[in-house]
């Protein structure tokens, strides 16, 4: 068993792309799933990157691979294989791999979606459907028209190479379990299932390959701006959670991709267990550890929390019975303590 899942245990933005970035050292190779709505934000020699279809491990020597369960924006996967020098030595993308087209969002436009259920309007869900009726393009039907045949490739071979040499693999999950087609809160989710089994099958990858799984939670779970649908927690505002922190700068997030604003909330702890159930996680990245108490953004070691902060992290392994890894104090790399050297 050399395969890590991570997945994101509520809507979403937990910061799965920081913590698949800081953890690709771990790794022979990196699987992507998903599609271009989901960006994932990480730092790199204080430079901010945003990766909407390859993986966080672009700055190592792992091996890149985007499975048959991704969406691909041919456009967004160009300019992502040009900003990063890729190579086919280093990325490799399934051919049934559906590709995201306008004519998709505009479909998700006419059939009201953003106003429905808060949807990014990036036309992956009409792809999936396409897909489903059989109509749709895959990688393996433009890969040679749009110059990237060199990157098509039979990743599920590849990938049991890779176990067979007990090689480590991570499957870099997408959005959040909260938003699950089949486990969310429908009908304000994605368009497939993103827990640790899906992804699983999405890379060609039995349950037997499986490791662990670790599970990417946020101190205050977020969602789109819009109707986005629920959390279960009480919904606050940006003002609420600065004066809570006694942040000294006012605090609020944009989407990533839409740039929206987010809507913020009490943490919903019934998710976060179901979380933990579905996909296994035996271990949990906390983000925003700041916006519990402001004095801890940018910290760098244990010692160094103040007293909410650490209580607030031992709060949450008593109450969800799963050990916390790793904790994330601000959104540049060094802004991550891993508790997997250290001790409470």
């Amino acid at each position: 068993m050399s395969v890590d899942v991570l997945v994101g245990m509520q809507f979403g933005s937990e910061g799965k792309g920081k913590v698949s970035a800081y953890l690709a050292k771990d790794y022979v190779a990196m699987v992507r799933s998903g599609g271009p709505q989901a960006g994932h934000t990480f730092f790199h020699d204080g430079i901010k990157y945003i990766n909407r279809q390859v993986p966080c491990g672009v700055f190592g020597s792992q091996k890149l691979y985007i499975c048959a369960g991704a969406a691909i924006n041919l456009s967004v996967l160009k300019e992502e294989i040009t900003r990063y020098s890729l190579t086919d030595q280093n990325l490799m993308i399934h051919g049934n791999a559906v590709i995201v087209t306008p004519s998709h969002g505009e479909s998700e436009r006419v059939h009201s979606l953003r106003e429905r259920i808060g949807s990014t309007l990036e036309g992956v869900g009409a792809a999936y459907a396409n897909k489903i009726w059989r109509s749709a393009d895959l990688f393996r039907d433009v890969a040679a028209k749009e110059k990237l045949e060199g990157f098509l490739g039979d990743t599920v071979s590849k990938l049991h190479e890779h176990i067979k040499k007990n090689e480590t693999v991570l499957i870099e999950g997408t959005q959040g379990f909260g938003l699950s087609l089949n486990h969310g809160v429908y009908p304000f989710v994605t368009s497939k299932d993103v827990t640790a089994s899906a992804l699983l099958s999405d890379a060609g990858l039995p349950p037997s390959c499986h490791r662990k799984t670790i599970g990417v939670m946020r101190t205050y779970p977020i969602r789109v701006g819009g109707n986005s649908g629920p959390v279960g927690g009480k919904e606050l505002t940006w003002d609420e959670l600065t004066h809570r922190s006694c942040s000294k700068i006012a605090l609020y997030e944009k989407t990533t991709v839409t740039n929206r604003i987010r809507r913020v909330f009490e943490q919903d702890y019934d998710v976060l267990r179901d979380a933990i159930c579905v996909n296994a996680v035996s271990e949990i990245a906390l983000m925003h550890l700041d916006y519990i108490d402001a004095k801890d953004y940018g910290k760098k070691k244990l010692d160094d929390l103040s007293r909410k902060g650490k209580s607030y992290v031992r709060a949450i392994e008593k109450l969800l019975g799963v050990t916390v890894i790793l904790i994330g104090t601000g959104p540049n790399e060094e802004h991550i303590i891993d508790l997997r050297t250290c001790f409470f």
